[in-house]
């Protein structure tokens, strides 16, 4: 667990540690409860952060995620995060509105750039980089970048 700890200080700053803590705390812990209210007062009131623990495929996959800047970022609970990822500001992996209700399949070593939106239940592979302001509708199988409206 010191570990884990560690590696959260060592790839975040400050207000991504904070938001980090409350859900590697949540998912690991037997007692969620005080966790879950820190998550609902501290992440989602103070910094806009909707992130369930759940969907994080494992505790690593909370530990090495980076939050450069974790503001106003939504995480519906079906999507699934792989390991060693980035997600930038503004971003948002959900479903969409009258259709099933499963979001996203995201692999290892994704970045995911700012303010953009990852709808439906699209899978990404491993070692893809999201451009900024991107729109990601099907499915991506290579590993490489996308960006624009996919």
């Amino acid at each position: 667990m010191i570990k884990d700890i560690k590696s959260i200080f060592r790839l975040n700053g400050f207000h991504a540690r904070i938001v980090l803590m409350i859900l590697y705390f949540e998912k690991k812990l037997i007692i969620k409860l005080p966790f879950k209210i820190l998550r609902k007062l501290i992440n989602q009131a103070l910094y806009h952060c909707e992130i369930h623990p759940d969907t994080f495929r494992d505790l690593n996959a909370i530990t090495t995620l980076r939050l450069p800047h974790p503001f106003l970022i939504i995480i519906h609970k079906t999507s699934k995060i792989g390991s060693n990822g980035t997600i930038f500001q503004g971003v948002t992996i959900g479903v969409i509105e009258n259709r099933e209700i499963i979001a996203a399949q995201i692999g290892n070593n994704v970045y995911i750039g700012c303010n953009s939106s990852i709808l439906g239940p699209v899978k990404i592979v491993d070692d893809v980089v999201v451009g900024a302001h991107s729109l990601i509708l099907k499915d991506v199988n290579k590993s490489g970048v996308v960006f624009g409206r996919n």
